[in-house]
């Protein structure tokens, strides 16, 4: 209990650090990108790296488990190992997705903060809203413009980071160029071994 509680309150600490949405704050009631940023803060930042706790965080809404693996692969992200566990919402008549899954540092995090563990991924598929809008309701929660922008494929990601010597967080918005394909809101924690 003690060791999970110790990195509980780590990951916190580092994701407070990395944004001002760790702090506690109603969802806004009204659709748009405000409301979108404080159920990715709710559902995501809040919790992570705690899986049970993101499980609990769709349990308050009106979230459908997915269960089914054919419900779930469009969701996967190659070569991440464990369990993924995603859910099915409806808010303002708009359908958004929920995944959350364990996940390992990347090849070059690792070379560069060989100590660090495994950790978790949470990602809020949204319906693709103006990417400005999204954009800069995400930049001014996090209190600073993004680290890095950078075209993959059809995607463009804006992402931030936050190192320390025994744990590296990360936040990152993908928007799709398709009008009718969902944006990515996603963060991940992984904390030294």
């Amino acid at each position: 209990m003690g060791y999970r509680f110790t990195r509980a309150l780590l990951a916190t600490a580092i994701l407070a650090t990395l944004s001002t949405l760790a702090c506690a704050q109603a969802i806004p009631k009204q659709k748009g990108p405000a409301r979108v940023v404080g159920l990715f803060n709710f559902l995501c930042l809040k919790h992570l790296p705690d899986l049970e706790g993101i499980e609990r965080a769709a349990g308050f809404g009106e979230f459908d488990q997915l269960l089914d693996a054919k419900d779930l692969a469009p969701y996967a992200t190659p070569g991440v190992p464990g369990k993924l566990l995603g859910w099915r919402y409806h808010d303002h008549g708009e359908e958004f997705i929920l995944t959350a899954s364990p996940a390992q540092p990347d090849d070059a995090t690792k070379k560069e903060l060989p100590a660090l563990n495994a950790g978790a991924v949470c990602t809020l598929h949204v319906p693709n809203v103006r990417q400005d809008m999204l954009l800069g309701e995400l930049t001014r929660a996090m209190g600073r413009k993004p680290d890095a922008t950078r075209q993959e494929g059809s995607l463009l990601d804006y992402s931030w980071a936050h190192r320390q010597p025994n744990a590296v967080s990360y936040v990152h918005l993908s928007v799709p160029q398709a009008a009718d394909a969902k944006a990515r809101l996603s963060a991940g924690v992984f904390l030294k071994k």
